[in-house]
């Protein structure tokens, strides 16, 4: 289940924030070089999938191919609902990844090298020194397609859902700030498969209580910049036919940092974050 949501908010600066980080959505695409930073072949070998195969597809997969022997009894593949399917599928997928050695090489040389020459150089010139998420997640947004007359009369289909979560729905409504999340924060959503798109994306309003929420575009070899914190986003139940694999991670300009005071013990350097130098 998801973090309880913090009752005292956001951790608040004493002085004003940097450029670097934007007080709106502020969407700006950065592009990587995929055979430099080959994150698709990374998944694939975690994941144990061939690397011909289209990570969009993964959905069409059973869950117990990605568990160890009995974790999913065989027997109870045709009792499964859809919605318990999806469930049971994003989190197999979610554990095979976290118990690989693939994830160490994301967070040990492929995460540093992109705060490093990308974030820094294209968004953070001037800053010396980047403060990172230590371990960010690889989230898989299972497609689940419309496919039956009661499906389409049940489906909810306003962005974001009424209660802001549907059945199907990867994360429902909040701000990063909600959760406790400093205010110096920049978000990055860095998807792994072909497309990114429509229902299959994640959901960003313009501006904080805007309420004119738009999808991300972006294909592989792309990932965006933008404000999470204070910026309401989600995941809606995906009714496309392409999954989404997808990094997200945040970073904050080192200008920015406030060591947070003990209470707030899940943001703190060398836990949470971690630091990148950079040579100006």
């Amino acid at each position: 289940p998801p973090p309880r949501p913090a009752t005292t908010g956001a951790i608040q600066h004493q002085r004003p924030l940097p450029e670097a980080v934007p007080s709106r959505k502020h969407e700006r695409v950065l592009t990587f070089d995929t055979d430099d930073l080959p994150l698709r072949e990374l998944v694939t070998d975690a994941l144990e999938c061939n690397a011909d195969d289209d990570l969009g597809k993964l959905h069409l997969c059973d869950p117990a191919d990605f568990c160890e022997p009995g974790k999913i009894r065989a027997s109870q593949a045709g009792t499964r609902t859809p919605l318990r399917r999806v469930e049971l599928l994003r989190r197999a997928l979610s554990t095979k990844w976290k118990m690989s050695p693939q994830k160490r090489v994301w967070e040990r040389d492929y995460l540093p090298r992109i705060v490093r020459d990308v974030v820094g150089p294209e968004v953070m010139r001037g800053e010396r020194e980047l403060i990172y998420q230590r371990s960010p997640m690889l989230r898989f947004h299972v497609a689940w397609p419309l496919e039956s007359e009661e499906d389409l009369a049940a489906y909810d289909g306003k962005i974001p859902p009424v209660g802001g979560k549907n059945p199907g729905t990867l994360a429902g409504l909040h701000t990063d700030a909600e959760y406790g999340h400093p205010s110096g924060e920049v978000n990055f959503f860095l998807p792994v498969t072909s497309s990114t798109y429509g229902t299959n994306s994640l959901y960003v309003e313009g501006d904080a209580l805007r309420g004119d929420f738009e999808p991300f575009d972006l294909k592989y070899g792309e990932m965006t910049m933008w404000n999470g914190n204070s910026c309401r986003h989600c995941s809606p139940r995906n009714i496309s036919n392409q999954t989404r694999v997808s990094f997200d991670f945040r970073v904050i300009p080192g200008s920015a940092w406030e060591e947070p005071p003990k209470k707030k013990g899940s943001f703190q350097l060398g836990s949470y974050y971690m630091s990148e130098k950079l040579l100006l």
